[in-house]
């Protein structure tokens, strides 16, 4: 296979996974919001579109070094052809897994399927190319990410519930939760040394940040209250927008190196300059255009069907998960956002009691996400030695 064949075929094949993973994943950025009847599906979907394109580009690369070569050594590969064949297949196999995945209505982790087509393809071109530390650090995030954010969705919902309902508390529950919704992500977007020196830009911009929002959303919500509106109702309304931002800058931090990751690997076998930023910039087009499109599939079912959301509770479940979410990215741990936001649902629904929880949806989501590790790296496997095998037959003949 030319590198010009196999640049055009990753690029077709990372659009495809990019589109359907911003259809089926767009539910974890405002499926709460929408649930909780806060905002339409039209502007939640266009929120979260441009959120995911600017958290593509400021945390994006991270998580796509991770994915091209921190689970499979692609440049230890003696063959060009190799990586092409191989992250090719990634592509594939995990694009039409999410698909069917959307069609079922049940919010896939896709990095499960790409980090499973990964090790199918690391297992077929060897064993020893696999890199098991990482692979086990990985395991131990996808194992975390769940319990942790329904854990910080339970806190924050017990904590700032009561805070916004009693009178003397309220405008300083408001003016903390905000403070944290926007100074967070600043902070992890601008952190890139650890040195002291290093750190002093990044925690000035985030508290900046953090007392602009924090004013801002204080204001409004003073405005509101003035108004007749209940205290605890206009004060998650509003930051329950906040966090869909949040949530959905997470999610272009973290998502897009599920199509960008691959075919970063196959730019960089193929000589193209620059190409992990080459790799998430068009990857993000592509995350924005499904999310756009075709992201109102699965809202439904994180929204509405796992527990019944009002917005306090659904305020709470996504500024945990956006949380989790925004250090694992940091981090360059390819972790799903579905699992923050669903376990965020789940934390809060269990802080009503067992029985506001869909055991049943929460029982066919997580046979899907079993399912796909298993089924993306046979799929990614087999392929990949078709795919070699074609190569070979057609060079020898």
């Amino acid at each position: 296979m030319s590198a010009q064949v196999a640049i055009g075929v990753a690029l077709a094949a990372a659009l495809f996974v990019a589109w359907n993973n911003g259809s089926n994943n767009a539910a974890n950025a405002v499926g709460t919001a929408v649930g909780a009847r806060v905002v339409s599906v039209r502007r939640a979907l266009l929120l979260a579109a441009v959120s995911s394109l600017a958290g593509s580009a400021a945390l994006g690369g991270y998580v796509t070094e991770t994915v091209m070569r921190g689970i499979v050594r692609t440049e230890a590969m003696g063959s060009p052809g190799e990586v092409y064949a191989g992250m090719i297949s990634v592509l594939l196999v995990t694009g039409l897994w999410t698909l069917f995945s959307t069609f079922a209505k049940v919010p896939m982790s896709v990095h499960v399927c790409v980090v499973g087509g990964v090790l199918g393809f690391g297992l077929g071109a060897g064993a020893q190319f696999v890199s098991w530390g990482r692979v086990l650090a990985i395991a131990v995030a996808w194992i975390l990410v769940p319990p942790v954010s329904a854990g910080l969705a339970y806190l924050i919902y017990r904590v700032f519930s009561r805070g916004f309902s009693d009178e003397s508390l309220s405008p300083l529950a408001v003016s903390a939760a905000s403070f944290i919704a926007a100074a967070t992500p600043t902070f992890l977007t601008m952190a890139k040394a650890a040195s002291p020196l290093g750190a002093a830009l990044p925690i000035a911009s985030a508290l900046a940040v953090g007392a602009a929002a924090a004013l801002g959303v204080t204001y409004i919500w003073r405005r509101r209250v003035a108004r007749g509106g209940d205290r605890v109702l206009e004060a998650s309304r509003i930051l329950l927008l906040l966090t869909v931002v949040t949530m959905a800058f997470s999610f272009g931090a973290n998502d897009v190196a599920n199509a960008a990751g691959p075919l970063a690997a196959v730019l960089y076998s193929a000589g193209v300059p620059r190409p992990v930023e080459l790799a998430v910039a068009l990857s993000a087009a592509g995350l924005s255009s499904g999310i756009l499109i075709w992201g109102s599939r699965v809202v439904e079912t994180v929204g509405e069907r796992i527990t019944i959301l009002s917005p306090p509770t659904a305020f709470a479940a996504q500024l945990g998960a956006s949380l989790t979410m925004l250090v694992v990215s940091r981090l360059g741990i390819p972790a799903s956002t579905s699992m923050a936001v669903v376990g965020g649902v789940m934390g809060v629904g269990m802080a009503r009691g067992i029985r506001a929880v869909n055991l049943r949806m929460l029982a066919r989501i997580f046979t899907l996400w079993l399912a796909a590790m298993p089924v993306t790296m046979g799929g990614t496997y087999a392929l990949y030695r078709l795919i070699s095998l074609i190569a070979l037959g057609t060079a020898g003949a």
